[in-house]
């Protein structure tokens, strides 16, 4: 193994921050799980949404702390995957997991009843949330925040480990979580934005990422002037370090939601096709049996 993959391999980063919020996350979900399932003799939640979970943490671990991390100081397509681990695969990946009843359970039964009230309908913080992950509010916030952070202005100002930098990733995650609520639904019961329409929902930042990403890929001259005053490594231009991560967003970053989309589709399919068959009367389909038993022993007696 060369000297720059051991480099690359070993640049792991250590936030003592970001390494606290994740093994907090993962302790008190962890600790939840193992109490509801503790008390319910049925599973109270499927096992996969565990393993979503833990891949949802997982992949903020890979944006936040691994070499992805370290080398978007230096270029630009690690930022742009980095960009993408954290607006489109963590936060889904989080929600799927269901967390919320899971961590609720983490606290004793005294906390629990007074955080248990947040989420009373007639709670000013339930207020809040409900109106910052209504399906218009999410959106605007998630399509501007993602067009604020890649002007050329903000995101020199975001560069290297600042606390503008820190800002951005916390805004990134944050109104990624908001924008992924209304279309995982993780909260149960009837939802707020129909399967068709949340595939016209995605359609929004689906075409903003193709247009970002299309942007910078046919740019002739850098946009961006902080690439040139870092060491260029592995014969890598800075023109070209800005093509490729135009490309990472612009690809990978639209398949994962025309992906998704894709799972919403058979998901609106499935559910037309159970409620076409709630509507067909009960006795239809066993008068429909009956009947063609009958038809069938007619025919074998003519026979």
């Amino acid at each position: 193994m060369s000297s720059t993959q051991i480099a690359v391999l070993t640049s792991w980063s250590f936030e003592p921050l970001v390494m606290v919020g994740l093994v907090l996350a993962a302790g008190l979900y962890a600790v939840g799980w193992q109490r509801l399932h503790a008390r319910s003799r049925v599973p109270v939640l499927a096992p996969w949404r565990a393993w979503c979970y833990g891949g949802g943490l997982a992949t903020l671990a890979l944006a936040l702390l691994s070499p992805i991390s370290t080398f978007s100081a230096i270029f630009f397509f690690c930022h742009m995957i980095e960009h993408l681990l954290l607006l489109l695969v963590a936060p889904p990946l989080l929600w799927l997991g269901a967390p919320l009843l899971p961590m609720l359970w983490a606290f004793p039964d005294a906390d629990r009843r007074t955080l248990g009230r947040l989420f009373r309908t007639s709670h000013p913080i339930h207020h809040l949330f409900h109106h910052l992950t209504s399906p218009a509010v999410a959106l605007t916030l998630f399509c501007v925040d993602m067009a604020f952070w890649h002007l050329p202005v903000f995101y020199s100002l975001a560069e290297g480990p600042t606390l503008v930098h820190g800002i951005e990733h916390a805004l990134f995650l944050g109104t990624a979580l908001l924008f992924w609520w209304p279309v995982v639904h993780p909260s149960g019961g009837r939802r707020r934005l129909g399967y068709g329409a949340a595939i016209l929902y995605l359609f929004v930042p689906t075409n903003e990422c193709t247009a970002i990403g299309a942007l910078l890929a046919f740019a002739n001259t850098p946009i961006y002037a902080y690439y040139a005053r870092v060491p260029h490594l592995w014969g890598i231009s800075v023109l070209e370090d800005q093509q490729i991560g135009a490309l990472i967003m612009w690809l990978p970053g639209s398949l994962l939601l025309l992906a998704t989309m894709s799972i919403l589709f058979f998901c609106w399919f499935a559910e037309e096709e159970r409620r076409q068959y709630q509507l067909v009367p009960r006795g239809v389909g066993t008068a429909r049996a009956t009947r063609a038993h009958a038809l069938g022993g007619q025919r074998q007696g003519v026979d």
